[in-house]
């Protein structure tokens, strides 16, 4: 199945994955000043890491979707 969304759609799922893995860390970063929260600290660690991951895969794809409309801009002002 494929997706389509709009520049405005993805904008804002960038953004809430950047918000999410900054809060994840954050999370991490409480949980390890607390004794015996390791588990909890490697949670969130991973969860910040998942975000990250996808919000570079998205990035990479809207880049490359920006890329392509603005050579078929370019090809059809040549026409």
């Amino acid at each position: 199945m494929k997706l389509e969304l709009s520049y405005d759609e993805v904008s804002t799922i960038a953004a809430a994955l950047l918000a999410k893995a900054m809060t994840a860390e954050r999370n991490a970063l409480k949980c390890a000043k607390l004794d015996g929260m390791d588990k909890d600290v490697k949670f969130w660690q991973e969860r910040a890491e998942t975000y990250k991951k996808v919000y570079k895969v998205i990035e990479a794809q809207f880049g490359q979707a920006c890329k392509e409309c603005e050579q078929a801009d370019a090809e059809v002002k040549e026409e």
